[in-house]
């Protein structure tokens, strides 16, 4: 059996004792530690309308996460979609895999240079869980060896995270709570209300939002107040096409 790289050791060392609710927080700082990289991010179940940031490490990862959020694409996206990592050298280059966050991460994310995705999987490798982001303030290619030390230890995190002794306990930060969970509150109650998706219906949010320039927790709760007050005053109007 092949050891565990340096980096993932540190990763499994920060982790060993500590309790369920602190380890998307530990494990982000151990990452950053063990990496060339100054920011990681932990987010579960990535390509689906009930995706969950677990912990950002600072301002920079907060934001790519809300970016990609809000666009419903990005390296974090794609590489929980695929099960593959997605190396993003250059983050203000041309990223026409990516037609709205491209644009949006040159105009919005001037403190990241580059950015390295990493699915999360379960033990057969074949069904991602949500993604792990490395991101750093320069553009920067990753050589093999590098690239190799963040595979590992991203799947040590991974390895961690989903054998954890309890399903992981965990409380959101108010700030993550109103971008992540109170826009999946928004979607469900404006698919009850219209009759499309979830899916549709969290389109229909960031169409909103990317629409009107503003950002996707204001369009949230904004859809939350207008549909769960006409509610609980007994309006029946038509469905809105938001």
């Amino acid at each position: 059996m092949r050891e565990p790289s340096a980096a993932a050791e540190l990763v499994l060392a920060a982790a060993a004792g500590a309790d369920s609710r602190e380890l998307p927080e530990l494990l982000c700082a151990a990452l950053c530690r063990a990496l060339p990289v100054d920011g990681v991010t932990i987010s579960l179940l990535t390509d689906t309308p009930d995706r969950q940031l677990l912990h950002a490490s600072g301002t920079a990862a907060l934001r790519l996460e809300q970016v990609q959020f809000k666009m419903g694409e990005g390296p974090c996206v794609s590489a929980a979609a695929t099960g593959e990592p997605v190396i993003v050298a250059d983050l203000h280059g041309r990223l026409t895999q990516w037609p709205l966050f491209g644009p949006a991460a040159r105009e919005e994310l001037p403190d990241i240079g580059s950015v390295y995705a990493f699915p999360m999987t379960d033990g057969s490798g074949e069904h991602p869980v949500g993604s792990v982001d490395l991101l750093r303030r320069e553009a920067w290619d990753p050589d093999e060896e590098t690239l190799q030390e963040c595979v590992e230890a991203t799947r040590a995190a991974t390895v961690v995270l989903l054998t954890a002794p309890t399903a992981l306990p965990w409380e959101p930060t108010p700030l993550m709570d109103a971008h992540w969970g109170r826009t999946h509150r928004a979607a469900g109650v404006l698919s009850q209300r219209t009759g499309v998706s979830v899916d549709e219906a969290l389109a229909r949010l960031r169409a909103d939002a990317f629409g009107s320039g503003r950002s996707l927790p204001d369009v949230a709760e904004e859809t939350l107040s207008r549909l769960l007050g006409d509610s609980a005053a007994g309006g029946h109007g038509p469905p809105d096409a938001q």
